[in-house]
């Protein structure tokens, strides 16, 4: 989602950076949703009825990309775990701003905070992307906010 460079040799902040003018899509029925951080999702909101919502992908884990077929198994363990939890859970993409660097992931619907930065965590993703209903769409940064790093309005630094 981030761009052309190894996300690897980006700074936390650039990777936030990144990760917060991406853009996100949410599939349901026939239908592909646009979601960003900072805008609020009423319309996947009213489609899809959850309180709270969490984009995650497994791919590229510690910001780092593997071998290709690498992402792809890493897929399909978070797929398996998804579906495991019984949680509700819709397929989604995340892209840079020009529609490439593509992640394949999940909507996650009705998942607490905690679960999600633990899900995120498990999965080794440095972010997250999170809103309850009603509200912005949210970055959730899995570290501390880097003391070289401004503060963003929709942003959470969890470390």
């Amino acid at each position: 989602m981030t761009g052309e460079e190894d996300p690897g040799q980006l700074s936390l902040g650039q990777l936030a950076r990144r990760y917060a003018c991406a853009h996100y899509f949410a599939v349901a029925g026939r239908r592909e949703w646009l979601f960003q951080v900072g805008q609020c999702a009423a319309e996947i909101e009213r489609e899809l009825g959850g309180s709270s919502y969490q984009f995650i992908t497994a791919w590229n884990p510690h910001s780092r990309e593997p071998a290709g077929q690498g992402n792809l198994e890493a897929g399909d363990a978070l797929e398996q775990h998804l579906l495991s939890s019984g949680l509700s859970i819709h397929r989604a993409l995340g892209c840079n701003a020009r529609g490439g660097a593509v992640e394949h992931g999940w909507l996650v619907l009705d998942v607490a905070p905690e679960a999600a930065d633990a899900l995120a965590r498990l999965f080794g993703q440095a972010s997250t992307v999170y809103w309850r209903a009603g509200e912005a769409v949210r970055l959730r940064m899995q570290h501390p906010r880097p003391h070289d790093c401004a503060e963003d309005a929709f942003t959470d630094w969890i470390g």
